[in-house]
């Protein structure tokens, strides 16, 4: 589930610029985006960031 939400998070970042900032503006601190993805509704860990990170060469938003 936690997967799914952060799929669905990115997918919306992508098309909403101050969301995606927000996120960019995180850098490689995961916490911060799982902070900015709560605040949006959606519920994941940052072992999930690290993972989807690993998983896509290290890239949060293509």
């Amino acid at each position: 589930m936690s997967k799914q939400q952060l799929e669905n998070f990115f997918a919306k970042a992508q098309s909403d610029k101050k969301l995606k900032n927000q996120i960019v503006d995180c850098g490689s601190n995961n916490s911060c985006v799982v902070a900015v993805g709560k605040k949006y509704g959606h519920k994941f860990s940052p072992a999930t960031v690290s993972h989807w990170q690993r998983d896509h060469q290290g890239v949060l938003l293509p």
